[in-house]
């Protein structure tokens, strides 16, 4: 684990105090699930066969340290508690999930943990293990998987050894296997050779390895062992209940706003148009629903006490188990302001007995686009409260983030940064890239790169690479990357909601989504060309010839006043952004008289830069700029 993230919370995710037990059997879990082991009688035997290099097998690429690779396809339905599943993804802890879970990475879950790192996994040796190496020593890990695309998986982790500090950064070697069987859906992890002699309990964590199954939900599953090292030649099986008592009609919102499940882009402002909001529900459970599901939505401000929009539909024929269905809502919305929201939906079903996933939030980004600019970021603090760095940093490490914009062509013309301090010598840092990828991959092909020297930019606040402005994309979305030369750089997190899970780790090349993309954002904003969508040629008129929005002084180091006409009586709201989407002013006034206004602003403390001033009145909206110099 070469991480070396600086968050605030992190001595409170991992607490001490753990057990080092093996018992020999286990169960049955809330569902039904039993295991054995190898020492007991009637438990599954001991029988070890190879598939590295086997013929049919397949060798699983681009496993680093504390990553994960993208789904697999195994070519037949497993059954899984009460879900099916035909493809798994790999983890390079020793872990396989069945959900597209970001990361799981030390300090690991205890099994079962609902709302953890990820949930509807197997375990078969989720603990600290690496594949590459940042010396000149060859690692000999390998990992490899085999199917007959009916009923049997094999996976297996070869000779892979735990990760530690130092060069090379491991040792040690462990060789295991994960087994499912379509025919009776066992689950049977199988140890050849395990390295107890070089293992460490670090102590700061409850789980340094971590053995068991996990469900859908997270609060059903069982742990086989906790801190203990399986035996060389031993097995575990784990057992489908013979009879399924457990019924689960389970209805959710699979999804909000995309597919992914993640942040989304709007405009705000004078362009702003009324948009649709979609949202997927589906029946994860094992029996069907067959009454009303009742489906809310609403979009607000985080802390915000209402939503300024709220909207409502329904399945009202229900849903069967496996079953999925997507809806619009009858309300559209328009973003007036630019800011950061959470589009939070909600189901209710009187038959759904799993109430813990009966909400999905997803961050929704409105910000304003002037002139064919627009700057596109899912930081919403002002101020990080953590930051991430890798202790390796040489040159293929870092973080990267996906953006997709809300118009064609666009092209990214610079990158902004948040440089934190790096923890040694103050506005001491390595240099630093930028580079941006197209999604025909996870990146795809690269589009453009930029670096900054060492000690170029400022710690504690925010610096702009300069692209060349060749990353332009008719379709899709960029991928941005932050590379590091070296442990001595660090990037801004924050922890505010809401967040976009958008965010990706990248170790020794390989990308995957960050362990923390649930609750972390990294401070990366793109500055981006764009044609804006039109206005409608009444409010134009209106702008430029009734409104006369201005700011005098124009640039000003703090007072300035904005001065405008109003043709007519009526409500007039007044909104100061800054380069990165975020308001810093905001002022309404009811009631306001025809003729010339003024209002005074005092920019002293705000930071040197570009700001837009946004007016909206019944008579019409208009747009101006505001620099602050200091």
């Amino acid at each position: 684990m070469r991480n070396r993230i600086l968050l605030f919370t992190l001595a409170l995710l991992c607490a001490v105090g753990v057990s080092n037990t093996f018992a020999a059997a286990g169960g049955p879990d809330a569902f039904g699930y039993t295991w054995k082991d190898s020492n007991e009688p009637g438990g599954p035997a001991y029988v070890w066969n190879s598939i590295v290099g086997a013929p049919g097998a397949t060798q699983v690429n681009g496993l680093t340290d504390d990553n994960a690779v993208a789904f697999i396809n195994f070519g037949w339905d497993f059954h899984y508690y009460w879900t099916d599943h035909n493809q798994f993804k790999l983890g390079s802890n020793g872990w396989v999930g069945f959900n597209n879970i970001g990361n799981i990475a030390s300090c690991f879950p205890l099994i079962p943990t609902q709302g953890g790192a990820g949930d509807n996994f197997l375990a078969p040796f989720m603990s600290d293990l690496i594949y590459t190496s940042n010396s000149a020593a060859v690692n000999p890990a390998e990992v490899w998987w085999w199917s007959n695309n009916t009923d049997s998986l094999i996976i297996e982790w070869s000779q892979v050894p735990w990760w530690v500090t130092g060069s090379p950064d491991f040792i040690g070697s462990n060789t295991f296997q994960l087994i499912l069987s379509g025919q009776d859906s066992s689950i049977t992890f199988m140890y050849n050779d395990t390295d107890v002699a070089n293992w460490t309990n670090n102590g700061g964590c409850n789980a340094d390895m971590e053995i068991g199954i996990e469900n859908i939900t997270g609060n059903i599953g069982l742990e086989v062992a906790n801190e203990a090292i399986p035996a060389d030649m031993y097995a575990v099986k784990f057992y489908y209940p013979a009879t399924v008592t457990f019924q689960v009609p389970d209805a959710t919102p699979a999804w909000n706003a995309n597919s992914d499940n993640a942040g989304q882009f709007f405009i705000s402002g004078a362009n702003a148009s009324p948009q649709s909001m979609n949202t997927n529900i589906a029946n994860v459970g094992n029996a069907n629903i067959t009454n009303n599901i009742a489906v809310a939505g609403d979009i607000r401000l985080p802390g915000a006490g209402a939503a300024f929009w709220t909207s409502a539909s329904a399945l009202p024929t229900g849903l069967n188990f496996g079953a999925n269905s997507t809806l619009t809502f009858p309300s559209q919305v328009t973003f007036t302001t630019a800011d950061h929201y959470s589009y939070k939906v909600t189901t209710t079903n009187s038959q759904d007995i799993n109430p813990s996933n009966n909400q999905n939030t997803v961050e929704l980004v409105a910000t304003p686009c002037i002139g064919d600019t627009m700057n596109l970021t899912y930081s919403s603090a002002a101020q990080p409260d953590g930051a991430v760095s890798w202790s390796g940093g040489a040159n293929n490490e870092g973080t990267g983030v996906y953006i997709v914009p809300v118009a064609y062509p666009a092209t990214i013309n610079n990158v902004d940064v948040w440089i934190a301090d790096s923890g040694q010598d103050p506005g001491v840092h390595d240099s630093y890239g930028i580079a941006i990828y197209d999604d025909s991959g996870i990146p795809g092909a690269l589009l453009d790169s930029a670096s900054a020297p060492a000690n170029s930019s400022t710690e504690q606040g925010w610096s702009r690479v300069r692209m060349s402005g060749t990353a332009t994309i008719t379709s899709g979305g960029w991928y941005v990357a932050w590379f590091q030369s070296g442990a001595n750089v660090s990037l801004g997190t924050e922890t505010q909601a809401p967040i976009s899970r958008r965010t990706f780790e990248i170790l020794s090349g390989a990308w995957s989504p960050y362990r923390q993309s649930t609750v972390n954002d990294f401070m990366i904003s793109a500055n981006i060309s764009v044609t804006c969508p039109a206005v409608p040629i009444s409010v134009k008129d209106e702008m430029n010839v009734t409104l006369n929005l201005r700011a005098v002084p124009n640039p000003t180091s703090g007072a300035t006043s904005l001065r405008y006409e109003l043709p007519v009586l009526g409500d007039v709201k007044m909104s100061v952004v800054n380069i990165f989407g975020q308001t810093v002013f905001s002022k309404t006034e009811v009631g306001v008289t025809a003729g010339t206004h003024t209002l005074n602003l005092d920019a002293q403390n705000w930071a040197g830069g570009l700001y837009f001033v946004n007016m909206e009145t019944t008579a019409g909206n208009m747009t101006t700029k505001l620099v602050v110099n200091h």
